[in-house]
């Protein structure tokens, strides 16, 4: 674009008197974004796993699980803008480009045709607005000028400096050029642009150095001052508690990213500070991802390149889609009864793999998003684990970050056509950018790409992970993924199939076998299938495949699930994983139990567990009949064990047996009563119900024969450990015996045997 086009651009140039009134901002760098949520934590073993592609997978064929072009039609709503003098049936939906301009090949129109400026606290605060002013010293008088104006003038000699120069100095004029618009930071450190100085100064080849400083920056540069001809419409701010849509032009979006790229926007270098206007909203320039980063200096280089790699991209061809961002919010009134539910968990629902990406194998298929609330996480700082590398892959989703306000408990945001313009590899420390990607996805009627991603933000329980299992914040995570998995799209009779995984898991300390559970329920109340990826975690896998098959088996309701698993907290203490739990709960009289393998909850994310098990005083013994059990409610099963426990309970009472013949009871008083308890799932060593024991050495050195002659019938399930109250059957009698717990209750108990 010529120098005369640009001219046409900016608004007449005008020096005002500073005063107290003029509206000029006051800002200070105070910005600690929190990384999103991680997907292995410091399980290197499942990242080993994951990135070998060696993998297992159980439950559907990916083929038939539902997705856009191959089984089901697009699933977002055609757009219907809501105009000043159009009002639409529909949720509010902003749109700023002129519908009737969209074709193949063409870069559509802006609307509305002239632009239209709302400099107030409903819409994003525009650089180019008439009401942007940045104060100046000009021949020692304080004035105030157009903040535009300063922004122009400090940037154009970018587009005319000497490659041939030094590579030190050439990186520090874009640092030079963007200070002089936010002079209040020249010595912040967020501000330093380290990063960025270091990546141009190690280009050492010197067609790359010369494409960077006549092609790439320069066209980064045209695109920043497109600003007021390209977006001449007022962006609404997507605000907590309300559904409303807002649509951009691929091209619009790159003039965003753009002004991002040299930190243009006003008033959002403050957030998170108390009082602050936005501080409920992300930080959107770009001056902490060009800083220095020292967590993970070479990977933050690699997430460089892949920024750049898309301004290369758009530069040499303006993609010509749209995107539309969703903000769904749902009336707590109109959340699910998880209590009450009678639905039942169907069959064909579920497709369970340790190996693939959400980007790929999940293509047609709604996409999760692992999100923070504060959408990006830490894209634009030093995060790179599942939200930022989508992030950065594709970068329409980072003006995200310009308009949508913190996400509250009930909402959730879809971000439907963005493209991916880069490939990667590797993950957190080691990741790398992989070169270009070719984004072949279909376009929907609007020209926008069929690819839906739902950011949907996980509960951080880094303080307390044990916190997760109690009924609110189990409510709150089911809600989330309730809202998160509805469509936009109320007329859709077909819903796309959900591609996620370990959401809310490593980082943030969620336990993926409750997430799984979870997003399989918000499936079921929304009638998706659901695409679950364990990031190389196989024993996730097949635990997950057996207890879903109990569920479908037993015909479980989501009621009977959420009752089960709001009880979980209860039994913790026994370091029972979730899954164990509820196969007890769900089929107490199997043989057979999960496994306990690498994946057994959240102690293998970072949580700490205590194995022991110890039982102090000895307390009086309790006998109780037949009826008595039955009043109880007493059922039969087993509680699992490790596969490494083989630990042993032992219980002393009173040493005397008597048996009542006449109603086949056997009732027992023992001096001293041995009760052990072995793990015998994993290797095969389940007891025999007919099994008759031989005579066998009491503690106290005795020989105690009375075992030879009795048969245990059926194992019952220990129940109220809370209560030290323990439960067992022995042939047909039911015994109760009472002990005093004097510490926490985590050896797994398999079988009780009545000596």
């Amino acid at each position: 674009m010529s120098d005369d086009e640009l001219d046409v651009l900016q608004p007449a140039r005008k020096i005002l008197r500073m005063n107290e009134n003029d509206n000029c901002e006051s800002e200070s760098m105070e910005f600690l974004a929190e990384e999103s949520p991680d997907l292995f934590g410091s399980q290197e073993p499942f990242r080993q796993s994951f990135e070998s592609g060696v993998g297992i997978s159980k439950g559907l064929e990916l083929e038939n699980i539902p997705r856009v072009d191959i089984s089901v039609g697009s699933q977002f709503p055609t757009i219907q803008p809501t105009r000043d003098n159009q009002p639409s049936n529909s949720l509010p939906h902003t749109v700023l480009i002129d519908l009737k301009t969209v074709r193949e090949n063409e870069v559509p129109s802006p609307y509305p045709k002239y632009i239209q400026d709302k400099w107030d606290s409903s819409h994003v605060r525009l650089p180019w607005s008439q009401e942007s002013r940045y104060p100046v010293n000009i021949e020692g008088r304080d004035t105030l000028l157009y903040r535009w104006d300063v922004i122009t003038d400090s940037l154009l000699p970018l587009k005319s400096l000497d490659w041939t120069k030094d590579s030190c100095h050439l990186a520090r004029e874009i640092k030079t050029a963007v200070m002089k618009y936010n002079k209040r930071f020249i010595d912040d450190n967020g501000w330093s642009f380290k990063a960025l100085e270091e990546l141009l100064e190690d280009l050492d080849d010197e067609n790359e150095k010369q494409m960077f400083y006549t092609r790439i920056l320069p066209g980064i540069v045209d695109l920043c001052l497109l600003g007021p001809k390209a977006i001449t419409g007022s962006i609404p701010l997507l605000t907590a508690n309300k559904s409303q849509s807002v649509t951009l032009s691929q091209h619009q979006i790159s003039v965003l990213l753009a002004n991002a790229f040299f930190s243009t926007f006003p008033r959002r270098n403050s957030t998170y500070k108390k009082n602050f206007e936005y501080k409920n909203y992300p930080d959107i320039n770009f001056n902490r991802l060009f800083s220095l980063n020292m967590r993970r200096p070479e990977a933050h280089q690699e997430k460089l390149k892949t920024l750049l790699a898309y301004f290369r991209q758009i530069i040499k061809e303006r993609p010509t889609g749209l995107v539309t961002f969703t903000r769904q919010a749902v009336k707590r009134e109109d959340l699910p009864n998880w209590v009450t539910n009678s639905s039942n968990i169907p069959t064909n629902l579920l497709r369970l793999s340790s190996t693939g990406y959400i980007e790929e194998e999940g293509k047609g298929m709604l996409q999760v998003d692992f999100a923070n609330k504060i959408i990006g996480g830490g894209v634009l700082g030093q995060g790179l684990v599942q939200e930022e590398i989508r992030f950065i892959i594709c970068p329409e989703l980072i003006i995200s970050r310009l308009f949508t306000e913190k996400l509250e408990d009930n909402e959730v945001i879809f971000m439907h056509g963005a493209q991916q313009f880069s490939k990667y590899k590797g993950y957190g420390d080691s990741y790398a950018y992989a070169g270009n990607f070719t984004d072949k996805t279909s376009f929907d009627i609007n020209r926008r790409r069929n690819t839906t991603i739902v950011a949907m933000d996980a509960i951080s329980f880094r303080q307390d992970p044990k916190i997760q299992y109690e009924e609110r914040q189990l409510i709150r995570e089911l809600n989330k993924a309730f809202v998160g998995f509805l469509p936009v799209n109320k007329n859709i009779s077909r819903l796309n199939g959900v591609a996620t995984g370990n959401w809310g898991c490593g980082a943030f300390q969620g336990d993926p076998q409750l997430k799984f559970l979870v997003q399989l329920l918000a499936c079921v109340l929304t009638g998706r299938k659901l695409c679950y990826f364990t990031f190389g975690d196989k024993g996730l896998v097949r635990e997950g495949w057996r207890v879903y098959n109990i569920i479908v088996d037993k015909q479980i309701t989501v009621a009977k699930l959420f009752n089960v698993l709001r009880t979980y907290q209860n039994r913790r203490q026994r370091s029972q994983t979730v899954f164990q739990f509820i196969e007890m709960k769900l089929s107490p009289q199997d043989g057979e139990s999960c496994s306990s393998s690498q994946t057994n909850g959240a102690e293998n994310y970072l949580v700490d567990t205590d194995d022991e098990l110890d039982f102090g005083d000895k307390s009086e013994n309790k006998t109780a009949g037949r009826e008595n059990g039955a009043k109880k409610g007493i059922s039969a099963g087993k509680v699992f064990a490790n596969k490494d426990d083989d630990d042993i309970l032992s219980i002393y009472k009173n040493k005397e047996e008597s048996t009542n013949a006449d109603n086949n009871t056997d009732t027992i008083h023992h001096d001293e009563v041995n009760f052990e308890a072995v793990n015998r799932m994993e290797e095969g060593r389940s007891l025999d119900p007919n099994t008759s024991y031989s005579s066998k050495e009491t503690p106290n050195g005795n020989v105690d024969t009375s075992r030879s002659n009795i048969k245990v019938q059926q194992v019952m399930e220990v129940i109220d450990v809370e209560t030290e109250s323990l439960k067992y059957t022995l042939n047909t009698s039911t015994v109760q015996i009472e002990v005093n717990q004097t510490k926490k209750a985590q050896t797994k108990i398999t079988d009780f045997f009545a000596k």
